[in-house]
């Protein structure tokens, strides 16, 4: 195992959100991520962020073993460089401030934009792979 577990990403990352129909539609029409499920005894909505990524908006609440949520700062969703320039497209073309940043040949570019509830959400088209090489 060479001293790491073998993890081999993330399966899942839960946001707590105050407005759950904001947040729903930000992350359904304007990141365009599809809804999977739904938990309405608990105020949740699940969205697919690629194929083994899931995404859950919670209303606040004590979690799964205990979790509490809080102020989330910023996550970054890889993309490719081919899809990047649409990607960003898109996101303005809904209304929604994108900021953007390149940060050279080795780390690629990536666009900034906040959900309703001020998490920072990346595009980012470095494969954080390359740290692992």
């Amino acid at each position: 195992m060479n001293g790491r577990l073998p993890v081999t990403g993330v399966s899942e990352l839960v946001l707590e959100v105050v407005d759950l129909e904001a947040s729903e539609r930000f992350y359904r029409d304007v990141l365009g991520l599809p809804v999977v499920e739904r938990w309405e005894d608990r105020g949740a909505v699940w969205v697919m962020a690629g194929e083994r990524t899931r995404i859950g908006l919670w209303t606040p609440q004590v979690g799964l073993a205990g979790g509490r949520g809080g102020i989330h700062v910023h996550f970054a969703m890889q993309i490719s460089e081919a899809d990047y320039p649409d990607a960003v497209d898109r996101i303005r073309s809904s209304g929604v401030e994108v900021e953007e940043i390149t940060f050279g040949p080795d780390h690629g570019r990536a666009a900034y934009v906040n959900d309703p509830d001020g998490n920072v959400v990346e595009l980012w088209t470095w494969d954080v792979a390359g740290h692992l090489r």
